[in-house]
């Protein structure tokens, strides 16, 4: 028998920014089905108002199109991600990240904050997750230590404010490190309260002179290739975690999708084969990559 968190290709997300952060969501499938992941997360709208998202913008059938694709590649949508909470977006913002979620099929969108004023995000999430509840849609919150939500606690101080039971926590293993958190915090969470992890290494810390948005968008590395407690997260986790890719690797950015969605594949491959092949609990080796 393998261990219980042990993957293979095919029990993971290949997330859109593997892809580079314009990826659009058919690459995202195409990619995803030929490297052998089982399920796709792409972005099918622009971060904030106005932004461009030319693969879907003014096409009537474009959320249709990514719908059938995802079908007969045999891909699962996981999630998509839409409009960041910002102060430029209304609730009609929020709604057509849930009508987008519906439209493909996703069964959760992931939601990054960059808006400070805690009253009206709460009020936001509140009536946002009653729109995604009736459609059948979960909202995973992203702390980011760059944007207003920084930290796990302020998160969920959030979720708890908007009494909100279809809202949950989203883990960056990248972000989770930057905000001071460990696998130890991950472990104490109410398992159900967890929804998604986005897996990705990086240095132990920040390198001097780097940005955290900088390094979020261009100084991820693929699994094994960094100093992060890897290993603890995934311990850390329920056994039957969602599991998404998000490693733009550097070296890998002038790839067509295909080969970098492989190269990620191969890299979460030996990762998991190496720490969670046997029975034993691999964070009794010490902290690992």
């Amino acid at each position: 028998m393998t261990h219980p968190r042990h993957r293979r290709t095919a029990d993971l997300t290949l997330g859109f920014l593997t892809l580079g952060v314009n990826a659009e969501p058919l690459d995202v499938i195409d990619a995803a089905a030929q490297a052998g992941f089982g399920a796709a997360g792409p972005r099918v709208s622009g971060r904030y108002p106005g932004d461009a998202w030319p693969s879907v913008d003014g096409r009537a059938d474009a959320f249709d199109e990514i719908r059938r694709t995802a079908a007969a590649r045999g891909v699962r949508i996981s999630s998509v991600s839409g409009y960041y909470i910002s102060p430029q977006v209304t609730l009609d913002h929020m709604l057509a990240n849930v009508n987008a979620a519906r439209a493909v099929g996703a069964p959760m969108i992931l939601q990054g904050c960059f808006d400070g004023d805690a009253a009206r995000v709460t009020a936001l999430v509140r009536d946002y997750a009653a729109a995604a509840r009736e459609a059948g849609v979960r909202i995973a919150l992203e702390f980011m230590p760059m944007s207003e939500l920084k930290t796990l606690a302020q998160t969920q101080d959030i979720i708890a404010a908007s009494g909100a039971g279809n809202v949950g926590v989203l883990i960056d293993a990248l972000h989770l490190a930057r905000s001071g958190a460990s696998a130890r915090d991950v472990a104490a969470l109410d398992p159900a309260s967890i929804y998604l992890t986005q897996l990705c290494d990086a240095p132990a810390t920040l390198a001097e002179g780097d940005t955290l948005f900088n390094e979020a968008m261009a100084g991820r590395r693929l699994l094994g290739d960094g100093g992060l407690d890897l290993v603890g997260l995934v311990q850390a986790l329920p056994p039957q975690a969602e599991l998404e890719l998000e490693t733009p690797a550097v070296q890998h950015a002038a790839l067509a999708p295909v080969p970098r969605a492989r190269h990620a594949a191969e890299a979460a491959q030996r990762f998991f084969d190496r720490h969670f092949q046997g029975l034993s609990d691999p964070v009794a080796q010490g902290k690992t990559g």
